[in-house]
């Protein structure tokens, strides 16, 4: 059987053309069996009739040498020729075409992983998704899928995603700083915002609000189970004397950002000892709002705890507030510089 497209010599059981592709139709089957009839004919009749013995005519051994130099001289760079390619389009096959042209298809969207396709050395059709040029749908989608990006914040939870004029206007925002980390769609890690694209914006933005008021702070963490021991301990003598730190880290903090303080560490002393600590609640309330409205470049933030602050006094608990304020200052000291 031969295929009408090609002149490629098929078996009688095939399908498709091994060569082309095209598919093989029932007329060109009854065709074949026709042709192969009338060849056994001819071949019995022949049979019956004796051939004479013809003699061949033999070259000589010196031609024969010749056209074995003449095959040896052909060209050894002779290149392979590039692999055909062929689609089902609708219900017929549409080819051939080079890898470089089904890439393009890929990416037009013309043809997809279930489009089925062919080429020389296969048995039969495959889906796209399962032969070589898979990968350039993978591709494809990676170019079509927009940046994601994320960023890890002060509490250390994944927030995204996020699109990059997103990004930009949290850095305007102050959402997000220079030493946050962040991740975007083809990133093979994190890495922190002034390492990446964003890192001009995140530096100017920086530079312009901060002004030269944006230092680092340098307090000392304290054991807060320590301090409200020997304030029991002490019947509230010591108690007095963590207020005065807390009121005088609170005031370095507010210093190196720039900010206003709540007020003079003596001060806050002395006025909550002559208003029986009524001043003492108004200070806690303060320091939780202070504290809230610090910036630090790497992301990190203080929760506002002032609420919780200012109710835990009056219900004769203001030594737990006392605590909740050591614990943001101890969370500065660690994560605020970095």
């Amino acid at each position: 059987m031969i295929c009408k497209n090609c002149g490629m010599e098929l078996s009688d059981e095939a399908k498709f053309c091994s060569n082309c592709g095209t598919p093989v139709t029932k007329e060109e089957i009854e065709e074949t069996q026709e042709i192969q009839e009338e060849s056994t004919q001819l071949i019995d009749e022949a049979e019956d009739v004796k051939e004479e013995p013809v003699e061949e005519d033999l070259k000589p051994a010196s031609e024969l040498e010749s056209e074995a130099s003449d095959v040896d001289k052909e060209p050894e760079d002779s290149q392979e020729d590039p692999i055909q390619w062929y689609y089902v389009k609708g219900s017929e096959a549409a080819g051939p075409f080079e890898e470089k042209m089904m890439q393009e298809l890929i990416e037009k969207k013309e043809i997809g992983k279930d489009t089925l396709v062919w080429k020389n050395g296969f048995e039969d059709w495959k889906k796209l998704g399962e032969t070589e040029l898979s990968a350039y749908l993978a591709q494809s989608e990676t170019k079509d899928e927009p940046q994601s990006w994320y960023y890890i914040d002060a509490n250390g939870n994944q927030n995204g995603p996020y699109t990059k004029e997103q990004m930009e206007n949290m850095v305007r925002s102050k959402q997000i700083y220079g030493n946050t980390f962040v991740w975007k769609t083809g990133m093979p890690d994190w890495k922190r915002l002034k390492e990446t694209e964003l890192a001009d914006l995140a530096q100017a933005f920086t530079d312009s609000v901060y002004s030269g008021t944006n230092q680092p702070i340098y307090i000392s963490e304290r054991s807060i189970g320590m301090c409200i021991l020997l304030s029991i301990v002490t019947c509230s003598i010591y108690s007095y004397y963590w207020l005065y730190c807390l009121a005088n880290d609170i005031e370095r903090c507010c210093q190196a950002k720039g900010k206003a303080s709540p007020g003079d560490p003596g001060m806050v002393v002395l006025l909550t000892i002559v208003t029986c600590g009524l001043y003492g609640i108004y200070f806690y309330w303060k320091a939780g709002k202070v504290l809230n409205e610090l910036d630090f470049d790497n992301g990190f933030k203080v929760p506002d705890n002032s609420i919780v602050m200012l109710v835990l006094p009056v219900v004769g608990l203001g030594i737990i507030s006392m605590a909740i304020c050591q614990s943001s200052l101890n969370d500065i000291s660690r994560y605020g510089n970095q």
